[in-house]
């Protein structure tokens, strides 16, 4: 069993004794999405973490279309379950850091026009560094507008 599914179980005790109702769901509903890829839960922590960052991005899109409807209180919620998800979930980078990967890609790969975004993508994303993809593309599109 992973470092990270016995973190999900203790906490998920731990939310249990301690009578916090919408930690305990959030972290139910985490633990059910590994358990539907993994009946036995004994994936590795890295699939484990891909598993929750799709959770995590999917929270975001919620939140986004919630937003729109004009859904304050539901947004609230949504945003507490991000929150709580995230405690598992890695430091992303930050835009500067980004920025400075991005540069170091683009010129790893010789990248001179924004058809070359694809290949600048593949080298940014392929070295497991905990960084939002959307970002990356936005900052790769940036660069060679200057």
């Amino acid at each position: 069993m992973s470092e990270l599914f016995k973190k999900l179980n203790n906490d998920l005790t731990n939310a249990m004794k301690a009578k916090d109702a919408f930690r305990l769901d959030v972290i139910r509903m985490m633990k059910s999405k590994v358990l539907n890829v993994n009946a036995r839960g004994d994936l590795p922590d890295a699939e484990i973490l891909k598993i929750l960052q799709k959770y995590a991005k999917s929270l975001k899109d919620a939140i986004e279309e919630t937003k729109k409807v004009n859904r304050p209180e539901a947004v609230k919620k949504l945003e507490g379950e991000l929150k709580i998800v995230g405690e598992y979930l890695p430091k992303m980078l930050s835009e500067a850091e980004a920025k400075d990967i991005v540069a170091k890609a683009i010129a790893e790969v010789g990248a001179t026009s924004p058809k070359d975004t694809g290949k600048v993508m593949k080298v940014v994303m392929g070295m497991g560094l905990n960084v939002d993809g959307s970002m990356v593309s936005k900052l790769v599109s940036q660069m060679f507008s200057k």
